[in-house]
């Protein structure tokens, strides 16, 4: 190989000739990253532009590996963010990041340059967060998610900060506006009370028994842990918790979760039904049922997927707190009222009472029939035993149906439209979720409880603090303050 000539053009490159092949190109430079003298050396290229490329690539590599790339896109970024942090964050904490940044935030700023994601840039984002439409009807992102997708951004805009690879991080201090679509969290004793009785009237005994286990404030992904080991007949031991990112078991979300949890005799013997049912699907699938087989499984004999509770909490048990409500073309209504009758009506003024699964006839009282001038049904009124009603008039223009609820003191609590092309809807739907019953649990209890430690040890948490958090407080407890203040005035 004859002597090595620098290209003029770029310093990096050289060129040089062999016998065999002729002339060559090769690259060897050096670049200082952090104090540390790093030599890119390679060779072979058969023409200059290669070369340089090449080049670049290497540069440029190196300074995304140190986090030191002056133009580096969020995109880029990111990827050497997430590969730098694997290593020391736990695997639910990795999952997440990745999750929200994937979904939402690398499809609008991937592209963009790092230094390039401003407050403005990034307030029009949250914008269309509250405004756009979602599947079932809804409207905009909570104010917790957009909180959360902007605190994923800031946190790695400071570890660039950090690294020198912008000056600023110019998301800082941007506040989301709170109170858009908050996930309420409240729920009265009389609300707490009626899940607890729809759920023993709708669910299966595995669900029933999962359900259970929520309301002595075992997580969602402890629930789905559960495993016959860990039941006895006084307490359940809590050590394994299943999550989206960790389906096969892995560690509960922190050391002080490890724990014992008391039960009821009731939760004991649901617990014993939920385990021979589990127990005859491992059978029916031909697989082995062990003491360390998760309880909670599919047909098939595999484990509930996440989301599996919360469809039972929002599909099975919110909705039969509800009124389901159908009005079809034929003219026929059918309302499964909130007391589990299951009724419906034909365009003749027939009164029917169906048998379903979970539900029981009705009884022709609480019904009450509407008709126009002209002796022509328009709709119906179904009575709850609560006082409560639910009234349906099909009459609307356009063969749309409406259906409204009143409580018992003659409020309407929901007015909604059933377009023809959807026929039904859920009235007065209670939106219960697996979450708000470990506030259920830390409201009902703190109040009555001789000592909040027990309260928080129950919890799984390590801070008598964050368990009074969970506490959402009651209207029963306000207004016996207000009697109390107002005795004192007197």
């Amino acid at each position: 190989m004859k002597k090595e000539e620098r290209l003029k053009k770029d310093s990096r490159i050289f060129s040089y000739s062999t016998t065999a092949h002729g002339k060559k190109y090769g690259v060897n430079f050096y670049r200082t990253v952090q104090g540390k003298k790093i030599s890119l050396r390679q060779q072979g290229f058969t023409n200059s532009t290669d070369a340089i490329e090449w080049a670049d690539e290497a540069e440029r590599e190196i300074y995304l590996a140190s986090g030191t790339a002056k133009r580096v896109t969020v995109s880029e970024y990111y990827s050497q963010w997430m590969a730098r942090n694997e290593a020391y964050w736990s695997p639910d904490t990795y999952n997440n990041y990745e999750q929200k940044f994937e979904k939402y935030l690398l499809p609008k700023f991937g592209k963009a340059k790092l230094r390039d994601v401003t407050r403005e840039s990034f307030q029009n984002y949250i914008r269309e967060l509250e405004t756009v439409e979602r599947g079932a009807g809804r409207i905009g992102y909570s104010s917790k998610t957009i909180s959360t997708l902007r605190g994923y951004m800031s946190t790695m805009l400071n570890d660039a900060v950090y690294s020198g690879v912008i000056p600023s991080n110019k998301l800082r201090n941007l506040r989301v506006k709170a109170g858009i679509g908050v996930r309420n969290n409240e729920i009265s004793k009389e609300k707490y009370v009626f899940a607890i009785k729809t759920a023993q009237r709708v669910l299966s005994p595995m669900a029933l028994a999962a359900f259970y286990l929520s309301l002595v404030a075992l997580r969602h992904a402890e629930i789905l842990g559960m495993q016959p080991k860990n039941i006895y007949p006084d307490h359940v031991h809590v050590e394994i918790a299943r999550t989206h990112w960790k389906p096969e078991g892995g560690d509960t979300k922190t050391p002080a979760a490890v724990r014992d949890v008391p039960i009821t005799p009731r939760i004991y013997q649901l617990l014993q039904e939920a385990v021979k049912c589990s127990r005859q699907v491992y059978m029916d699938a031909d697989k082995q049922f062990a003491s360390d087989s998760f309880i909670f499984v599919n047909e098939n004999a595999t484990p509930w997927s996440y989301t599996r509770l919360n469809h039972i909490f929002t599909d099975e048990v919110s909705a039969a707190m509800g009124q389901r409500v159908a009005v079809y073309e034929s003219g026929n209504i059918f309302v499964d009222d909130k007391d589990g009758h299951r009724i419906f009506v034909r365009p003749d003024g027939f009164i029917g009472y169906k048998q379903a699964p979970g539900k029981t006839a009705g009884d022709p009282s609480q019904v009450k029939l509407l008709k126009n001038i002209m002796d022509e049904l328009t709709g119906i009124e179904v009575a709850n035993a609560d006082g409560s009603k639910v009234i349906v008039d099909r009459s609307v223009n356009k063969g749309k149906a409406r259906v409204q609820s009143v409580n018992a003191q003659g409020k309407v609590t929901d007015d909604l439209i059933i377009p023809p092309h959807k026929k039904v809807v859920i009235t007065n739907n209670a939106h219960i979720f697996p979450h708000m019953m470990r506030h259920a649990f830390a409201t009902f209890s703190l109040p009555n409880a001789k000592d909040p430690i027990d309260v928080m040890k129950i919890m799984g948490h390590t801070d008598v603090r964050m368990t009074r958090f969970y506490d959402n407080g009651t209207k029963d407890g306000q207004t016996n303050i207000i009697n109390m203040m107002d005795k004192l005035a007197e």
